[in-house]
């Protein structure tokens, strides 16, 4: 097997073991303690504050500059707002979940397994099939009849629900589909590459950290990089692609699946957004084009990723922003390309390795484009 290979079996294994976890927003408790597991053998010191941010960290020589690499552990998902006297559970959403994605799905709740229920076919009107219901009309059964049933499981108002949509290979074995890869890939690779510097000489620290809440408001991030201060930051997240029949490439999404890693060089959403600080976008490209690895430069309006957040803690950040394309975003089948995944890897380790205090990290010394 390749080296290129064996990546990339790693890094797939991790991903379905991460995916597997329910971690939706806020409620991130068994995904942060795998990853503390999995983090603290590889570091040199390890700590997760009150919210829930992991900060693992291998220290570089005294004086050395700091580079902070950051993925985030949540998903989107929904929240028990009422149990229904029926057992009948109402919910509300926490992040980016869509309705039309809702009617009929598989989810879980503390682990016990439950259906969003679909009105029979046989009494649907005409015109109700051609329409998406509501989020208040929706509601989750678990198979039970009352309320105390439910009660009886533990499940209380404000339990997180995630889908239940386990990762698996499509017929091209490298296009992975499933609930979370939003961003348990970013996650596997994280812990991929501390294993791979554990026994490097680099000429900084590096900070390894996995965020909370990004998928309502990149939360986490802002919290952990105050703390930190590095001198400057990578985030790595996953993004839209095109390449599919319903995106156009130059009028929505020019990034697809299986071309390498994103270095994004704009994203907006909402009222936050990132430009990459330029500095941090040249030095990424130049990672990339020294050792070979394929790259695409992209820009994304209508979503965020923690770099928003990052990039405005104390005088400024330096931030770049490396994200994997996937199909069917915010989806219980958001589907990646396994070789993405690696590229990305070997771009991160290309940056750690090369950072230190000769990276200029001026504003002026960049390449104004």
């Amino acid at each position: 097997m390749t080296a290129f290979n064996q990546h990339k079996r790693q890094i797939v294994d991790r991903m379905g073991v991460y995916a597997a976890i329910d971690a939706v927003a806020g409620h991130e408790h068994a995904m942060v303690a795998r990853l503390s597991d999995d983090l603290a053998p590889l570091v040199d010191h390890l700590d997760i504050d009150p919210f829930g941010n992991l900060m693992a960290t291998k220290d570089g020589p005294a004086e050395s500059p700091s580079l902070m690499i950051s993925a985030h552990s949540d998903e989107i998902g929904g929240v028990v707002k009422a149990i229904e006297p029926t057992g009948m559970i109402r919910f509300e959403r926490l992040g980016g979940v869509i309705e039309t994605l809702l009617v009929g799905r598989a989810v879980r709740i503390r682990g016990h397994a439950g259906v969003i229920g679909a009105k029979a076919g046989h009494i649907t009107a005409p015109s109700e099939r051609l329409t998406v219901p509501p989020l208040r009309e929706l509601y989750i059964d678990l198979g039970f009849d009352d309320d105390q049933a439910v009660a009886a499981l533990g499940i209380r108002v404000g339990d997180a629900i995630a889908y239940d949509a386990p990762m698996r290979a499509l017929a091209n074995p490298d296009r992975l589909s499933g609930k979370a890869l939003d961003n348990r890939v970013g996650c596997s690779i994280l812990v991929e590459l501390a294993s791979r510097l554990k026994t490097h000489s680099l000429s900084c620290t590096v900070h390894f950290v996995v965020a909370v809440q990004e998928e309502v408001g990149l939360r986490g991030a802002r919290m952990a990089t105050y703390r930190l201060n590095p001198t400057a930051a990578i985030v790595l997240d996953t993004m839209p692609s095109g390449g599919t029949p319903d995106v156009s490439a130059s009028q929505d999404l020019s990034m697809i699946i299986g071309a390498g890693p994103v270095i994004t060089t704009v994203s907006q959403g909402g009222n936050a957004g990132a430009i990459a600080h330029p500095a941090m976008r040249d030095f990424l490209v130049r990672c990339a084009e020294r050792d070979g690895i394929p790259y695409q430069l992209a820009v994304f309006y209508g979503g965020n990723s923690d770099a928003a957040s990052v990039h405005l803690v104390r005088e400024g950040i330096p931030t770049g922003i490396v994200n994997i394309a996937r199909r069917y975003s915010h989806s219980p089948v958001e589907t990646l390309d396994a070789n993405d995944a690696v590229q990305t890897l070997l771009l991160i380790e290309a940056a750690a390795t090369s950072f230190g205090s000769e990276t200029d990290l001026s504003f002026l010394g960049s390449d104004p484009g």
